[in-house]
């Protein structure tokens, strides 16, 4: 019998947690411990599973190489780098080729120099107005440390850092902005499980300068009181966002549900790096794997409004 790994001294989440994280079942985690050997959790003070950051992240790549067809049995036999291989290969967009800008804004990231970072923030932000910016540098450059932070060329504490310090500079600019009391009123969030979200304040940002008018509800939401929010808001359309770490099958489960429990006027929009792995559409459900998919969207409800 092996050994238990010690509890560890950072970071380690309960098997719930990696559960709702990873979108396999706790059932499923047991059964490869016990025929992969892999996880490996360690034990906390009770004796429940504790599962480190690091194999929590190996757990998400693994169910988004499920998703794409591939066997349990061969993904928990390979190492890290053969993993990563495999998911840059069968991922839904191929990386996005190296863009000196970008790069120089990661450096930052790497080391973790925030005054720098927000220098440039403003400087950016001045020059080319909200939605400029939100396009050309902010959606890129939250991408590009996504993809890093996949590829553990960034640790998990960069990239947190990375997305508070954004997120507060976003936020302080849209403090700034006068709302617009437009249309069509639209209901951001996430499903529960979705902690990234970035993704809600971009959208939010472009949906003040092109006029509508953004309820932002913040991330990890049940379905049955996203519905009671979009009733009580009166909202036109529920917008979520998704990550590229969100499993492509529990996204697909989710936009289902909520499109079935959403009365047929309000809209259901979807967008993010993650809905790009969705293998086929969803009836009634737009998705907007672009930026410019949510204009798109924009234009056809103003149209038929």
């Amino acid at each position: 019998m092996k050994p238990v790994p010690p509890f560890p001294d950072a970071g380690g989440l309960p098997i719930a947690s990696v559960e709702r994280e990873t979108g396999l079942s706790k059932d499923t985690l047991r059964v490869w411990e016990r025929r992969y050997g892999f996880p490996t959790p360690a034990r906390d003070a009770n004796g429940e599973r504790v599962y480190a950051p690091d194999q929590v992240r190996r757990l998400a790549q693994v169910k988004r190489l499920l998703d794409r067809g591939h066997r349990p049995g061969k993904l928990l036999t390979l190492d890290d780098a053969a993993l990563a291989a495999l998911d840059q290969v069968q991922g839904a967009a191929p990386a996005a080729p190296a863009d000196p800008e970008l790069e120089s804004w990661l450096e930052g990231v790497r080391n973790h120099d925030m005054e720098a970072l927000q220098r440039r923030f403003y400087q950016e932000l001045a020059r080319r107005g909200l939605a400029a910016f939100v396009q050309d540098i902010f959606a890129p450059l939250v991408t590009r440390v996504g993809e890093a932070w996949a590829r553990n060329e960034l640790g998990v504490f960069e990239e947190h850092l990375f997305s508070q310090h954004m997120e507060k500079l976003l936020r302080g600019a849209l403090a700034n902005m006068t709302p617009t009391g437009g249309a069509p009123r639209v209901l951001l969030t996430t499903l529960s499980g979705e902690e990234h979200h970035l993704g809600l304040l971009m959208v939010e940002a472009l949906l003040v300068t092109e006029g509508a008018e953004p309820i932002l509800l913040g991330p990890q939401t049940p379905i049955e009181e996203i519905v009671r929010a979009a009733e009580l808001k009166q909202a036109d359309v529920v917008s979520l966002s998704f990550s590229s770490a969100y499993a492509p099958g529990l996204a697909a489960k989710g936009l289902g549900e909520l499109r079935a429990a959403l009365p047929s006027h309000r809209q259901l929009w979807a967008g993010g790096a993650g809905v790009r792995a969705l293998r086929k559409p969803i009836e009634g459900v737009s998705l907007m794997p672009g930026l410019q998919e949510l204009f798109d969207c924009l234009e056809a409800w103003r149209r038929q409004a």
